[in-house]
């Protein structure tokens, strides 16, 4: 008798430790340890969502389109066109006759005591009779350029009025004077022909002056 009641004790207590290992077993995997049945259905999951993705990737496959490569075309060089050819123009000669060079508007021959006006070569008017300065008051030779012009001119150097002054040099100038008395450097001219070199001439126009 007392050999099964200790068999039964046995018994007892080994079933009590198997409840106690159920227990903990179960309180570990509420602890947030998974049991092993838990482990194996979430590796299964995994899996097989692996293996959706992997379908899904392969039926659905990204292409890139190749890039198309263009090549540009240069322009074709155009020959540079003929310029035409540059033609100059004629010098204008001198007019027949005067003894200044063409470029001149107006020119003056102490020896001769002629004066003319020109304009692109053709004599506008002249020759005409002029009167140069006395020795001492030579008018000044060489290639001038008109200066200004004076209508109403009176010198006060020499007290004298010079009506129609048109000055090609310092204090120099054609204007109505005596064709019989030398001046004091200045061209004495008749009264008309004062009045047209006057009228004539501009500023700046070239007035060339021979001995």
């Amino acid at each position: 008798m007392r050999i099964v009641r200790m068999r039964k004790i046995v018994v007892g207590v080994a079933a009590l430790a198997a409840v106690a290992a159920l227990a903990a077993c179960s309180t570990a995997s509420a602890s947030g340890r998974p049991s092993n049945a838990v482990a194996a259905a979430h590796t299964t999951s995994a899996a097989a969502t692996s293996t959706v993705d992997t379908t899904s990737s392969s039926a659905s496959p990204t292409t890139t389109p190749a890039k198309t490569t263009t090549k540009a075309v240069p322009p074709a060089v155009q020959p540079p066109a003929a310029k035409p050819p540059v033609v100059q123009a004629a010098p204008v000669a001198a007019a027949a006759g005067v003894p200044c060079a063409a470029a001149a508007k107006a020119c003056v021959s102490l020896s001769a005591r002629k004066a003319w006006l020109i304009e692109n070569g053709q004599v506008v008017l002249g020759p005409v009779s002029i009167m140069p300065g006395r020795p001492g008051f030579r008018t000044p030779v060489g290639t001038f350029h008109v200066l200004s012009k004076v209508a109403h001119y009176w010198s006060h150097a020499f007290n004298a009025p010079m009506p129609e002054a048109t000055f090609f040099y310092p204090g120099v100038a054609f204007h109505i004077g005596s064709l019989s008395v030398p001046s004091h450097g200045c061209i004495h001219m008749s009264a008309s022909s004062a009045t047209t070199f006057f009228n004539t001439l501009n500023i700046g126009d070239e007035v060339q002056v021979l001995s």
